[in-house]
């Protein structure tokens, strides 16, 4: 039986870090996660969870700092859900972020593999293009935030050291903006206002309302009064009592959609779309994959989980054919635009589900002679995708992850290939997660 109980004052040696950045102490062998606490570290924690084979403590004090402790820029780090590791200097962040992808793939996998060196971020702060700010009821009206860690309690905040500067400027107009409006409450499913949506495409700010219902004329009218300084006003409907923030349907209602330069490509960006949040990073990470396939010399590429196409476009160059496939209309649309603008005529983009599309499609012509790409979602590939690429015949496959847990999983379900390189980039400084290139080669 584990020897602690819910609310004992404790002081503890913290060993090591876990997967999402908690410190990790033994107390009797029996492991103590406390959230922002380094390793080496002597700490005060209150136990507030006490389970079968693990503890939980809140961190009261530091007695005796790690050298690698830095104070966090943020005023609501700890409370926002958003960043797990400002505390940490930025070096032993990459040294963790490669750590946690070798752990993954051991565990779970059991794949043992030395890590590239993680590639890092050009920009420690400021270097997200994307913010999404949730609206709920509060008991004094409309609250506009982020979630806290685990929960969708709103933390309320003007500002984002992770977002560019003229995002962090529009964040307390749009506070005041959300004022206006019946704010959402996700157990009734009442209300007009649900999320803020802010892109920034190079200077440009492309502001999405998501909203119950059709409201264009007050929202224009508020962000007008409000001051918010946009250059794309989007109105998007989500009626559904889900999770997902954006529904299918997103009308641009003031200002004009002008090209963005993103990775050296002239796109449009429709809301629904997907972009890398962090475009240093992520012209890092095409331009490795484009690399890959160059050397692949392979006659087709399949870019499976396409989003907006933008991968798919760069490796237009090294093959005759590429093909993309993606689920959302609304992306498919956007890369069918960002072809036609940027002159690619080899690209084919499908609209569908992988698990459907890619056994097809790896069932037809020279599978020897293609290159697939995977990067799929967070949860990672469905099992059909999978099967259809272990029996295509594909002499190499590129894999491209935001999960290690589910990389690991679809790793050890690739059984007709082995892993040749693991490189893992810092798309998220700051906080725990991590972008994994993994190149594959047929046994």
């Amino acid at each position: 039986m584990i020897g602690l109980n819910k609310n004992d004052k404790i002081e503890a040696v913290i060993e090591t870090l876990g997967y999402k950045g908690e410190g990790i102490a033994r107390l009797d062998r029996v492991p103590v996660f406390i959230n922002g606490a380094l390793p080496g570290e002597k700490v005060r924690a209150l136990i507030i969870l006490v389970k079968k084979d693990f503890a939980v403590g809140k961190l009261l004090e530091v007695l005796s700092p790690s050298p690698l402790r830095v104070a966090p820029v943020c005023p609501v780090f700890g409370k926002c859900g958003g960043c797990d590791l400002q505390h940490l200097a930025y070096g032993e962040q990459l040294g963790f972020k490669k750590r946690a992808v070798e752990d993954a793939l051991a565990k779970i996998a059991h794949i043992r593999v030395n890590a590239d060196d993680c590639v890092p971020s050009p920009c420690e702060y400021g270097y997200r293009n994307k913010i999404s700010m949730p609206v709920r009821k509060s008991a004094k009206g409309a609250s506009a935030g982020f979630f806290a860690y685990n929960s969708h309690r709103i933390v309320e905040t003007d500002d984002c050291p992770l977002q560019t500067e003229k995002v962090r400027k529009l964040m307390p107009a749009l506070r005041v903006v959300a004022e206006r409006f019946a704010p959402y409450d996700e157990e009734s499913g009442k209300g007009e206002l649900r999320h803020f949506s802010v892109r920034d495409l190079g200077g440009r700010i492309s502001l999405t309302a998501v909203v119950t219902r059709d409201v264009r004329s007050r929202i224009i009218r508020a962000v007008k009064d409000c001051g918010a300084d946009v250059d794309e006003l989007w109105q998007n409907v989500n009626r559904t009592r889900g999770n997902v923030i954006m529904g299918d349907s997103s009308e641009l209602i003031l200002g004009e959609r002008k090209p963005y330069n993103y990775c050296g490509l002239e796109l449009y960006v429709h809301p629904n779309g997907f972009l890398q949040v962090n475009s240093g990073v992520a012209e890092k990470l095409y331009a490795k994959i484009s690399e890959l396939a160059s050397r692949a010399n392979v006659d087709r590429i399949i870019d499976a989980y396409s989003g907006s196409g933008v991968l798919t476009a760069m490796l237009s160059g090294s093959a005759k054919e590429v093909i993309g496939v993606e689920i959302e209309r609304a992306a498919v649309d956007s890369a069918d635009e960002l072809m036609r603008g940027n002159g690619i005529s080899n690209v084919r983009n499908i609209c569908g589900d992988c698990a459907d599309v890619i056994p097809r499609l790896l069932s037809e012509g020279n599978s020897e002679k293609t290159l697939i790409v995977l990067d799929p979602p967070r949860g990672g590939c469905d099992a059909k995708v999978i099967n259809a690429v272990n029996s295509c015949g594909a002499e190499e496959v590129v894999y491209v992850s935001c999960n290690p847990s589910t990389l690991a999983r679809d790793l050890a379900m690739l059984t007709s290939y082995n892993v040749a390189s693991v490189t893992p980039f810092d798309m998220f400084p700051q906080t725990k997660h991590v972008e994994t290139l993994v190149c594959l080669k047929r046994k």
